[in-house]
């Protein structure tokens, strides 16, 4: 196995199999942005053996040196099997171990959904809802939108919804994403990090959408895509309006947009499965009733220096008594 960074022209000639194919997480504008923004390594993890490469973020943290999945392996843009995977997840915690730079894999990403998980790996059952754009017509996926979401578009439609989608709806768009929230008691992004992503990423690889009443700005939604695939990271609604169906007209309007531009299929990114916690499974009905496939699998993580990894949560809890959860891997398994 070889660690890459794009950052590196000696890695760029293995590197040049990545291109607008891959998913964004793999791209060099991706560890680009990541190094100005948080000031954190992305490399590329590449296995010879497999022709598979996978993106992985090193943590910016003083004491402590986790780093984390990105997405899962790929080889040519297509995901490892199952049992491939496992090889390629044998070799990187066998890597990292002989490195002796990492203490732990924290949880991956929630757009990064893995299929195997190595022997001694906390890890909980997740998936997403994935709508194929290559291969139907706009008609055609709104056919299979839920009924009542089906219903939703048409009410909005006919009730005056304005979408647009551009880097000039980005201020209103924060604005949706903060009231949401806020009023959620959630992390907030500042404005800063959108602002970061059109600029290394540009605006063929970024898309922010907002939906209007009249003038009033009611939804919004982050879109970050290559012709890969699309990724909605980032969504919020804000006050009351008649336009009940807006977030699903906005949605839709988003999927004919990322159409025209090649893209070829529209992840809303992460659902919990197997969960019993009713406004998880209400996020859950939402996505589903765009009628995407769902697609199934895990997050795992796994200490790589186990006694160093116990020091490290034992001197953070006696620091601030804080013994929260903080994954959710952890919130799945309590």
């Amino acid at each position: 196995m070889k660690v890459l960074n794009h950052l590196k022209p000696a890695d760029h000639h293995i590197l040049s199999q990545i291109s607008d194919n891959w998913p964004f997480q793999f791209v060099s504008e991706f560890t680009r942005f990541h190094k100005y923004y948080f000031n954190e390594t992305v490399n590329i993890i590449y296995d010879e053996e497999l022709n598979a490469y996978m993106p992985l973020r090193i943590l910016d943290m003083k004491l402590f040196a986790p780093a984390q999945i990105l997405y899962a392996p790929l080889r040519e843009s297509m995901e490892l099997s199952k049992e491939e995977q496992m090889q390629f997840f044998n070799k990187l915690i066998r890597l990292l171990q002989n490195q002796g730079g990492c203490e732990r894999l924290v949880q991956p990403h929630p757009y990064s959904i893995l299929s195997a998980i190595p022997e001694g790996a906390k890890y909980c059952d997740f998936g997403t809802y994935v709508v194929d754009l290559e291969n139907q017509t706009i008609e055609q996926i709104l056919e299979k939108f839920h009924p009542k979401y089906q219903k939703a578009v048409t009410h909005s439609e006919k009730n005056g919804a304005v979408v647009k989608i551009g880097k000039e709806c980005l201020n209103d768009f924060f604005m949706i994403y903060k009231s949401t929230m806020e009023r959620a008691g959630l992390h907030l992004d500042e404005f800063t990090y959108f602002q970061s992503l059109y600029d290394y990423l540009g605006e063929n690889r970024i898309s922010c959408g907002v939906v209007y009443d009249q003038d009033e700005p009611i939804s919004g939604i982050f879109v970050i895509h290559t012709l890969y695939g699309a990724f909605l990271t980032h969504a919020g609604t804000r006050g009351d309006s008649k336009l009940y169906g807006a977030a699903k007209l906005l949605n839709l309007e988003m999927m004919r947009h990322l159409k025209e531009k090649g893209v070829k299929k529209y992840d809303f990114v992460g659902v919990r499965l197997k969960n019993n916690n009713p406004a998880l499974e209400g996020i859950f009905r939402f996505k589903k009733g765009f009628g995407g496939d769902l697609k199934e699998g895990y997050l795992w993580k796994i200490d790589i220096l186990p006694l160093k990894a116990k020091a490290y949560d034992l001197m953070v809890k006696l620091k601030s008594g804080n013994d929260k959860l903080t994954d959710i891997i952890d919130q799945v398994n309590t």
